[in-house]
């Protein structure tokens, strides 16, 4: 039953969106880092995103479908539920570094 409120690919969307807002946050925080350092801009450096992305992403999305096959549908649930407050973690650290970053910006 549970099962036909989290389909495979939905679960699946919301895990990318989660980690995409990640990537956001981890680019964001070091802007604020740079900023926050006065470092010189041709001193600044970048953030990998890799192998974060793909692998953490693809990695609990996996894990959610094969536990499914001995404790369905709770993997899934679990896994959807960790992610959506992951993501709201993730959003109001980002809001909180850009609201930082603005002052910096002066």
């Amino acid at each position: 039953m549970i099962r036909e409120l989290i389909p495979w690919w939905a679960l699946l969307i919301e895990v990318w969106i989660v980690w995409l807002l990640w990537c956001v946050g981890a680019i964001n925080g070091k802007a604020l880092f740079n900023a926050r350092n006065r470092v010189p801009l041709d001193k600044r450096g970048g953030v990998s995103l890799l192998p974060v992305i793909p692998m953490l992403p693809m990695g609990f999305w996996a894990f959610a479908i094969c536990a499914d096959v001995f404790v369905e549908p709770w993997a899934s649930v679990v896994i959807a539920a960790f992610h959506a407050v992951l993501g709201l973690i993730f959003v109001s650290a980002i809001v909180r570094d850009w609201l930082r970053l603005g002052t910096f910006n002066r």
